[in-house]
């Protein structure tokens, strides 16, 4: 069972759950996964991943398991991490798990949600994020969602031979009112 805190209409977000530790440590040892979150350098033991999901549904940043309504089932999940509490600023990052799962809009509407839950209950001034070059997808979804490419690191990221850049994505409040006006 999954408790509903914010939802949208085809998902909703619930809190994060040590119960789905067998399901988070199979996507974050996906490399079709890993490589999109920067885990690709890393095999993770269910040891490691309970560590994560224990410091994750304890500390006050605010992390969630992304829901699909019409059958229950979890999908991935986001979080925010609270960067800068006098600026209010905040780092977002999420996934979309199962690679069946993916391409479907799930990612734009969870990253609308948290980015929506940022702005109007945690009075966020401003979220940013980092996209590898190679994913493409990540930054299709990020924009639509109405973050702008603020800059980029150039050779970032060292994966599978090649060297390639990081894209520095950002939305401020004002970039949201007037999204959210339109």
């Amino acid at each position: 069972m999954y408790y509903k805190k914010y939802e949208s209409e085809r998902i909703y977000l619930a809190p994060i759950s040590i119960d789905e530790l067998e399901t988070f440590t199979r996507w974050v040892n996906d490399e079709t996964l890993a490589r999109g979150i920067g885990n690709f350098k890393y095999s993770l033991t269910e040891m490691k991943e309970k560590e994560w999901l224990e410091h994750a549904s304890q500390s006050e940043n605010h992390n969630f398991m992304i829901i699909r309504k019409s059958d229950n089932k979890l999908i991935g999940s986001y979080g925010l991490d609270i960067k800068d509490s006098v600026s209010r600023r905040f780092h977002i990052g999420g996934f979309i798990g199962d690679i069946e799962d993916r391409g479907k809009g799930y990612g734009t509407d969870a990253l609308k949600l948290v980015t929506k839950f940022a702005f109007e209950i945690l009075n966020a001034k401003s979220i940013y994020s980092g996209i590898y070059s190679f994913n493409e997808a990540s930054l299709k979804s990020a924009k639509k969602a109405g973050y702008t490419v603020a800059g980029k690191y150039r050779d970032a990221c060292f994966y599978n031979g090649e060297f390639y850049d990081e894209y520095c994505i950002e939305i401020t409040r004002d970039d949201y009112l007037t999204m959210k006006e339109k």
